[in-house]
């Protein structure tokens, strides 16, 4: 068998594409006009003026050249037309196992038939598996053809039900997940349903095992499943592979092995909905021990092996436009319990849908569909078919969208949680439909939300609406998309996550209550609206926020959102002004002047963080006089609440140098898995560099650490002046620090880098360089926009052993902040920052994020360069929370 390289170029093609479909051109114009005469309905806008149609792969594949050459073959006969034949044979050659193919299609394509022919192979008798032959099917009919796969569940659930079995209650199936056409049948047939989908759907899985392993997230919840039968008579189990309602994720033959064991013990019908078996078959065979000798179909065998029957769409991995198929084991559990089963069904089909030699489909399509499932057990094609959606989702990936991963079988699957986080979305918003109509009109690409809407979240129970997961699907048409198709796609689904805040959530206007509302219900698109918040609403918001980005521990959460409360008790209960007054007083904690700024260190080796607040104690009273005053009132209150490990000493220790002169007094609070520290800061220092210079170094005296004002004078050029210090806030006398905050005019990154090596031997220039230079946009200097900042970090229990940091001013050296955000990727490429240190950047700029990026800048603030005593490196990011809006 040929490999399923890692490398996708060394995949070989699979197919040529001998005819081709122009496109019309079309502007959004043009779409908006038609989505509002649908009602917005992506369902009912028509095909013909889409570019990139990902709503189902159901019908939708691009048939072979050998399906074309069966189709032309089509024999339409009302009564035992050849193509019913030939599908037979094709089930038994496919599901039952057997040590040869007959592949009778061969014969009667090329015309080569006799009656002995018919005689010997078509008329053959054929008893024991999934297609009965010759009398015994007319006996003990088993294979029932109908138009399409919901046909066959129909047949199914409404023979079931009409054959109850003596003493049961309401008839109860057991599955791994029920499609919205599946639950429908069932239910319209009297069916109580219960979905046991193994935990951990939207559980992450590391990018970079792709295609290296697979958790199998399909799988029936086995416990679950046990402790139902246990307790309750269960008419049916039904195993969806791949598991459609689960994001196509895949069923291993373990699991399938497991379920079958329970329905035996408990003499309960076993059923596959078998709609992507070949492509179930192959991640078993990829990712599964024991399997990946074994051929696709020896998978197939093994798998149909354990069940009663099942129904199967063959306009999916039967590569065909129509129909499907329900078959059952010939003297099955199913087939004696339900005795003479097969003749009401037969019954039913041709009351329905017609002749059971046909059942609805034409001789064209039962022939082409003969010939599919040839096609679709090969491996070289399902390699092809599974690396696309693969490679569809990795880019994706790449791209900053985040995924239900690893991808399954037939589709990708936007997680819309991810995609929207921060943008402040209910799942009664719908915005996740929102993003398929966007998406749809600005760039002709169809998808469907299968979450919140599609699954009825808004009439659920707090409880069951925990358990839908919310997504968009692109289902990817076998054969049908190049390259471009999909790289198309990831460019539109990137341009619209960029400005997520803009699109529109919908509502309901017509049809919120009809079944299968997804179909024909008609909507709105509204714009989504920001209530207005206190101060503390918006910053806890935000707060809640990043620890999910940063998967934050649940005792750090309650140690930062009870910091955060406290730090705003006086003043936190007031409502956000939707404009700055320009006549009060403005605090400089942040870009905009907001009260508050949020900040993440991260280490750069291991994504190992800690988070960060800053806040000024706001007044009511417009004077900085009243501001300090509110600052020496949290002083009060935090001893109050930490006085056992707090201490203000150090503070009043200098107080008179600083107050009552023009300096801010600010409160930060950091916490990581080693430490939750306050601190207090005292600036900006006036604008009078001797007398800054002078404050700081009688502070240092005063505090005992005598060295500390020749090591800073040491770096500071005649330019140079201190703009803040900082002062820790431990009670513990080995645990004092102080950090002096010195701002750099017109330095270059050579001379910023001599002057960290002049204190810190130990440290990297080139490293750095590097950071300075990136970040500033390939420029070496001199930086003259805002001064860069270094920080020392002297420590009272060793003074000696200087930590240093330099911040880089991002926010006045780019554009907006999207060239913000890709020079701080572009760092994070030359650093080769682990996934976990980029995905913690990438959700917290998400959790800040109010607008584009690249509609202005101040998001990103300051980004700071900090080397540890002995190596090491962390770097910082200052985030604004724009209250007020970007900067000008």
């Amino acid at each position: 068998m040929s490999p399923f390289h890692e490398n996708p170029l060394l995949h070989p093609p699979t197919h040529q594409s001998m005819v081709v479909r122009s496109l019309q051109s079309v502007t959004a114009e043009d779409r908006e006009a038609i989505l509002q005469d649908v009602e917005y309905n992506i369902f009912n806008f028509p095909a013909g003026l889409l570019t990139v149609d990902f709503l189902t792969d159901s019908g939708t594949s691009a048939m072979t050249d050998v399906q074309w050459a069966a189709l032309m073959r089509g024999d339409e006969s009302y009564g035992r037309n050849w193509g019913y034949y030939c599908l037979l044979d094709a089930f038994r050659d496919i599901f039952d196992p057997k040590d040869s193919q007959n592949r009778l299609y061969e014969n009667i394509v090329m015309g080569n038939v006799s009656v002995k022919f018919y005689r010997d192979k078509v008329l053959e008798q054929h008893e024991g598996g999934f297609a009965n032959g010759g009398v015994n099917q007319l006996e003990r009919p088993n294979f029932f053809i109908v138009p399409q796969g919901r046909c066959a569940e129909s047949l199914l659930f409404s023979s079931v039900a009409a054959h109850p079995v003596q003493g049961s209650q309401k008839p109860i199936i057991i599955s791994n997940g029920f499609f919205d056409t599946t639950a429908a049948n069932a239910s319209l047939s009297g069916f109580e349903l219960q979905a046991f989908t193994q935990p951990g759907l939207s559980d992450p899985f590391p990018a970079e095992l792709i295609g290296k392993k697979n958790p199998f997230k399909g799988n029936l919840d086995i416990a679950a499943t046990s402790d139902f039968v246990n307790k309750h008579e269960v008419t049916m189990i039904l195993i969806t592979v791949t598991n459609n309602w689960a994001a196509g994720q895949p069923v291993s033959m373990a699991n399938i092995r497991e379920t079958a064991a329970i329905a035996k013990k408990n003499n309960i019908p076993l059923f596959f909905d078998a709609c992507r078996f070949a492509e179930n078959a192959f991640f078993i065979h990829k990712y599964e021990d024991g399997y990946s000798d074994k051929t696709i179909l020896e998978i197939i065998h093994e798998m149909f092996s354990c069940v009663d029957g099942f129904t199967i769409s063959l306009k999916k991995d039967a590569l065909a436009n129509m129909g499907g198929v329900l078959c059952f084991k010939d003297g099955s559990l199913f087939a004696k319990r339900y005795e003479g089963i097969g003749l009401d069904i037969k019954a039913r089909q041709i009351v329905n849908y017609g002749n059971d030699a046909y059942g609805g489909m034409s001789g064209r399509d039962l022939m082409a569909a003969t010939v599919g499932l040839y096609e679709n057990t090969k491996l070289s094609f399902l390699e092809q078919r599974i690396g696309q959606v693969q490679s569809f989702a990795q880019k994706l990936q790449a791209n900053g969208i985040a995924v239900l991963s690893p991808p399954g079988g037939h589709a990708v699957y936007l997680d819309m949680d991810d995609f929207y986080h921060g943008c402040n979305r209910k799942p009664d918003d719908f915005a996740s439909v929102g993003f398929a109509i966007e998406l749809l009109k600005a760039f002709g690409i169809r998808s469907i939300e299968s979450g919140p809407f599609a699954w009825n979240a808004d009439k659920k129970t707090p409880e069951e609406q925990a358990k839908i997961p919310n997504l968009v699907r692109f289902a990817i048409p076998r054969h049908v998309f190049s390259d471009a198709h999909i790289d198309y796609t990831v460019a539109c689904i990137k341009e619209l996550h960029k400005r997520r805040h803009e699109i529109p959530n919908v509502v309901i206007t017509r049809g919120r209550d009809m079944q299968l509302r997804h179909f024909g219900a008609g909507m709105k698109p509204v714009l989504p609206s920001q209530p207005r918040r206190t101060y503390h609403e918006e910053a806890n918001r935000q707060l809640e926020l990043l620890f999910h980005a940063v998967g934050e521990e649940a005792g750090l959460k309650q140690k930062q959102t009870d910091a955060l409360e406290l730090a705003m008790s006086a003043w936190g209960d007031e409502l956000i002004p939707e404009k700055l007054d320009e006549f009060s007083w403005h605090s400089n904690v942040s870009n905009d002047h907001s009260p508050y700024e949020l900040s993440l260190a991260i280490d750069p080796h291991t994504g190992d963080h800690e988070l960060r607040f800053l806040v000024e104690a706001q007044a009511r009273e417009n004077s900085r006089a009243k501001y300090q005053e509110s600052a020496i009132q949290l002083n009060e209150a935090l001893l109050k609440k930490y006085g056992d490990t707090m201490s203000f000493e150090q503070f009043e220790l200098i107080r008179d140098i600083f107050m009552p002169l023009e300096v801010s007094m600010w409160h930060s609070f950091a916490s990581s898995k080693s430490a939750q520290k306050w601190r207090l800061y005292l600036g900006p220092m006036p604008a009078d560099k001797h007398q800054s210079s002078a404050m700081t170094r009688d502070a240092l005296k005063l505090l005992g650490y005598d060295d500390a004002w020749k090591v800073t004078e040491s770096i500071m050029s005649p330019d140079d002046f201190i703009v803040y210090i900082c002062l820790g806030c431990s009670s513990s006398v080995n645990d004092g620090e102080i950090k002096v905050y010195i701002a750099h005019r017109d330095a270059t990154s050579s001379t910023l880098a001599e002057k960290q090596l002049r204190l810190c031997p130990e440290a990297s220039a080139y490293e750095i360089q590097n950071f300075l230079v990136t970040m500033s946009g390939n420029s070496h200097g001199p930086y003259s926009n805002k001064p860069v900042v270094t920080t020392l970090y002297f420590k009272k229990k060793d003074p000696k052993n200087l930590t240093t940091a330099i911040h880089f001013p991002i926010d006045a050296n780019v554009a907006n902040d999207a060239e913000a955000k890709e020079r701080i990727e572009r760092y994070m490429e030359n650093i080769s920052a682990p996934a976990v240190y980029r995905e913690k950047y990438r959700k917290t700029l998400a959790t800040m994020q109010r607008r584009p990026l690249a509609s202005g800048r101040g998001i990103h603030s300051w980004v700071s360069f900090k080397q540890k005593p002995g190596g090491g490196v962390i770097n910082t990011f200052y985030f604004s929370p724009e209250l007020y809006g970007p900067l000008a």
